[in-house]
């Protein structure tokens, strides 16, 4: 598994000489890679990496493979739409810097050769230990930032023959609904979110030299204050007292077209950050995350079992069987619950439990299902 480690470091001359040298060897790159429409690395290595050279002595010959790297993954992710490199960021592979925790002190190449620079050591990096494998040097107005990507040996989650399961049901309205009757509401949220959208529809419209200038400054709020509180949200999930956390794998819930309002708050739903989140946090603890498929989890009752669509009307369940009633997001994670426990049952007997990624998280649902939105308990 992968970690990152965030630290500060004062912005001297020469980190930023070395910044702007990497963002013009980066654009060289990419402008010739857009004018030629490829991304392919060996070509754009044979075409440009002597001309960067000759512009651009001083940058290392490794920070300038690195701005090929970059440039390439640029033009792929947005196949030629725009070709500038605007974040003032160097890129560090394990032949331009070392890491030195315990010494507190980081070594980076830049236009000025080596420069050996103090860290202020954080209790945190004692639990973050690894091989150090890339890092990314940030500059932001007078502070700098240096990422440091941080490879950990997997821990498998100690099995369990009688888990405690907790069902999570992600929603719009509650961002997360536990089955142990937790909500996690969404109004907060989507007040301020509200607020920056509405403040940036205006200054767009106003189009003046300020009103850019406040957008600039705004940049990057929202996305902050979401990061944050997804992050409050997931600590708070798994330091419950579980064993297993039980997530429906929510694919395809944004190809559905339910009118411009709604697809709107659709699209400016963080499910998949929040899911991130509590994964790797799960991980830490060696605790096991089961992903269910999500068909009917919020028409079925966790009471009796009958399933019907007519059983959920908004935010209320009633079954139509034996008159159970109950909030239909918590119902929803109930039922997640449940399906959860038997998943990981399953799976403890049939085969060992491993690190969730991604593609084991893929195999466990029936990827030809498409959920509804109503079965998404949103």
């Amino acid at each position: 598994m992968f970690r990152a480690i965030k630290i500060s470091l004062g912005t001297g001359p020469t980190l930023l000489q070395t910044a702007l040298a990497f963002n013009r060897a980066c654009q060289l790159v990419l402008n010739y890679g857009f004018c030629n429409r490829t991304f392919n690395k060996n070509v754009l290595n044979r075409a440009t990496y002597g001309k960067v050279r000759q512009q651009i002595p001083d940058l290392p010959s490794a920070l300038v493979q690195t701005a090929r790297d970059e440039a390439s993954e640029m033009l792929k992710r947005t196949r030629f739409a725009s070709v500038t490199k605007r974040c003032l960021s160097v890129r560090y592979d394990k032949r331009t810097f070392k890491f030195f925790p315990d010494s507190n002190y980081v070594s980076l190449a830049t236009t000025s050769g080596r420069l050996h620079l103090p860290l202020k050591h954080y209790t945190y990096m004692d639990r973050l230990k690894g091989e150090y494998t890339s890092a990314q040097l940030t500059i932001k107005g007078n502070k700098a930032f240096l990422y440091v990507q941080v490879k950990m040996p997997d821990v498998p989650p100690t099995p369990v023959k009688e888990p405690k399961v907790l069902g999570i049901d992600r929603g719009i309205v509650n961002v997360a609904v536990c089955s142990d009757n937790t909500f996690f509401n969404s109004k907060h949220l989507r007040a301020v979110k509200g607020r920056y959208q509405y403040l940036r529809r205006k200054l767009q419209h106003l189009g003046t030299r300020s009103a850019k200038r406040k957008l600039k400054r705004l940049s990057g709020r929202e996305r902050r204050f979401v990061l944050d509180i997804n992050h409050r949200i997931s600590k708070a999930i798994v330091n419950k007292p579980y064993d297993v956390f039980a997530m429906e794998k929510l694919l395809y819930i944004r190809n559905q077209n339910r009118g411009k309002r709604f697809n709107k708050r659709l699209g400016d739903w963080s499910f998949a950050q929040l899911q991130r989140f509590i994964q790797y946090k799960v991980e830490q603890l060696h605790k096991s995350v089961v992903f269910i498929n999500p068909c009917h989890t919020s028409q079925t009752c966790s009471r009796c079992g009958y399933t019907t669509r007519t059983n959920r009307k908004g935010l209320i369940f009633h079954c139509e069987r034996c008159g159970f009633t109950l909030h239909a997001d918590l119902n929803a994670s109930r039922n997640i619950g449940a399906l959860g426990r038997s998943k990981y049952l399953r799976l403890s007997v049939n085969q060992p439990i491993v690190a969730p990624d991604d593609a084991i998280a893929t195999a466990m649902v029936d990827d030809s299902y498409k959920p509804t939105l109503s079965d998404m308990g949103s």
